[in-house]
């Protein structure tokens, strides 16, 4: 493993103006939905009595539950488990929760060739958004060889500096693992210039924005059917 070449720690940023609009999208999204699913059928119930909204309230709070309580499950019960900060340092990839403990880790060492004709690629699986996620193989620790998906992105937050991340990962890679192959077409992917190691777009990525826009759409969506709601009763 080669330790001489100078590598720079760097540190993922949040984009803050992104991050507050996503956190305010998702506040009102979430009072719609408590107003439109749990509310809602208790004001129908005091308005039309219990017997003609049964049917309709346990429809809502059933559907409520289901979206409530793996939503309490993931951001409360086990937010110390939830990354808030990524780093790529000469160890490899670092996540840290909120007290800055390490939550994650893809290390160099554990890096394997794969059984692709590369050993380092991206793929862009369904959901994943318009970003690609780099694709290796590990080995950590005793356990047997695994296919592990990185994907820089934190729980709530746009980061600003996705595609450096990846950069420095796989420039860490070239460094203290020659002995694997990078897909050409990875550097295209992420606008690296491999003389220099820099991105050449700046800014929140396409994926980001798409995180928002959705949010806002759906937000749009369920404050305008609360609105045909109550228009229709009225």
């Amino acid at each position: 493993m080669n330790t001489k070449s100078p590598f720079q720690r760097i540190e993922s940023t949040t984009n803050l103006f992104a991050t507050v609009l996503l956190y305010a999208l998702y506040i009102v999204l979430g009072i719609s939905f408590i107003f439109l699913f749990v509310l809602g059928p208790v004001y129908g119930i005091y308005k039309r009595g219990f017997e003609a909204m049964l049917s309709t309230t346990l429809i809502c709070w059933g559907l409520s539950l289901l979206i409530l309580i793996p939503t309490t499950r993931y951001y409360i019960i086990k937010r110390k488990k939830l990354a808030h900060k990524i780093v790529v340092d000469e160890t490899g990839i670092v996540y840290y929760n909120s007290k800055n403990e390490i939550t994650d880790q893809i290390l160099y060492s554990e890096l394997r060739p794969s059984k692709q004709n590369f050993d380092i690629y991206t793929v862009n699986p369904v959901g994943s958004g318009i970003v690609p996620m780099t694709e290796v193989t590990l080995q950590q620790e005793k356990n047997e060889e695994t296919v592990k998906r990185i994907d820089m992105n934190l729980p709530l937050t746009i980061i600003k500096n996705k595609f450096t991340l990846y950069a420095q990962f796989l420039y860490g890679i070239t460094l203290f693992r020659p002995d694997l192959k990078i897909d050409p077409t990875t550097f295209r992917v992420y606008s690296i210039d491999t003389a220099t190691w820099k991105v050449n777009n700046k800014g929140v990525s396409q994926g980001g924005w798409l995180v928002i826009l959705a949010a806002l759409i759906i937000t749009a969506l369920i404050i305008g059917f609360v609105f045909l709601l109550s228009e229709t009763k009225n």
